[in-house]
């Protein structure tokens, strides 16, 4: 009996923190502020590449001014 109560106990405990575990994970994902916080990291990308764009247009920029008042 006490083999029984040996294995079972540990099992019951992991069966419910798994359904904890989903539990919460659904929470999560169906929340309004993880689909916010996605969409904010996807404009904070978009605008490094835009900054990045622009740096670089205004370093050529720079670079043909220097280049025409040393001629």
């Amino acid at each position: 009996m006490e083999l029984f109560w040996a294995v079972i106990v540990p099992l019951i405990s992991i069966i419910v923190v798994l359904i904890s575990a989903a539990i919460i994970r659904y929470a999560i994902d169906s929340s309004k502020t993880s689909q916010k916080l996605d969409l904010l990291i996807k404009e904070v990308r978009y605008l490094k590449t835009e900054i990045k764009k622009q740096q670089h247009h205004k370093q050529q920029d720079d670079s043909k001014h220097i280049f025409d008042e040393k001629v």
